[in-house]
């Protein structure tokens, strides 16, 4: 969609008191309207301009951005792996500092948002995070599993934190059940990986049915291998997802694309069972 904005003002001219109009451009931008139960290959700051701009807001946030540590695998044998290749932007706190406010502007009122994040950086987000929403929780995630980092001193990083933050007041809805602050769920690992911080679908599906009914709209701006999107779309929640990287999102919008596919299946099944 194309929009042409142009200010108007009328001039009067003193040579024989003519008078003229003239009109000038002053704007010229074209932008995608964002839809619901899509994933977009595009900077989610651009994104979340276009959701505002057309009037889009969501009822929950479920996000896990760059953790800003320039992370990337050393311990593949296959150096050419893609998880041995730095996560895009994760040296880039700019990111998180734009972002934020953005997701701000399209959550409705008394809404929550689940932002993930290292230890190494808590503080950074928490800080960034708490000029707008109100920090409920830092929910630490129990992995099961520790990573390997610096194996002569260091002690293995088994956990990651989520920070649960309202802009107003969310609470959980009627029948949720009210869980502690430590959540023990098994990473994603190995050939079920799209991408190297991909979170498990147990772990999504509990913060989703902590706050949300079927059709409310659930935002992942760093939709990764759009893990969210699945979850949301496996309990009957609309999404919308933005990822910058063409190749996750390939591989995401294909896992996504087999999940529709599957259900559709089952829904085809159940139909004729019912016959």
């Amino acid at each position: 969609m194309s929009i042409w904005v142009y200010y108007e003002y009328n001039s009067f001219l003193n040579m024989g008191g003519n008078y003229r109009r003239n009109a000038y451009f002053l704007r010229h931008s074209t932008y995608k309207m964002i839809e619901r139960n899509h994933v977009y290959n595009m900077d989610c700051r651009d994104g979340l301009r276009e959701m505002s701009r057309g009037g889009v807001f969501v009822d929950a946030v479920i996000t896990d951005p760059p953790y800003l540590i320039n992370y990337f695998s050393h311990h593949r044998q296959d150096k050419t792996h893609k998880f041995c290749k730095p996560i895009e932007n994760d040296d880039n706190p700019q990111i998180i500092i734009d972002t934020i406010p953005l997701i701000y502007d399209v959550m409705k009122p008394d809404t929550p948002i689940y932002m993930f994040c290292g230890s190494d950086k808590v503080d950074f987000f928490k800080s960034e995070i708490e000029k707008f929403f109100t920090v409920k929780n830092l929910i630490v995630w129990d992995k099961g599993n520790h990573t390997a980092g610096d194996l002569d001193a260091q002690y293995g990083k088994s956990y990651e934190f989520i920070i649960y933050a309202n802009k107003g007041r969310a609470p959980f809805m009627p029948d949720a059940r009210r869980f502690e602050d430590i959540w023990r769920i098994p990473r994603v690992s190995g050939k079920e990986q799209i991408h190297q911080n991909q979170k498990p679908q147990n772990l999504l599906r509990r913060i989703i049915i902590q706050h949300t009914k079927p059709h409310d709209l659930i935002l992942d701006p760093f939709a990764g291998s759009m893990s969210t999107a699945v979850a949301a779309y496996n309990l009957q929640r609309d999404y919308i997802g933005f990822e910058l990287s063409p190749e996750i999102y390939a591989e995401g919008a294909a896992w996504l694309e087999r999940e529709k596919r599957q259900i559709s299946i089952f829904d085809i099944l159940s139909n004729q069972t019912k016959k």
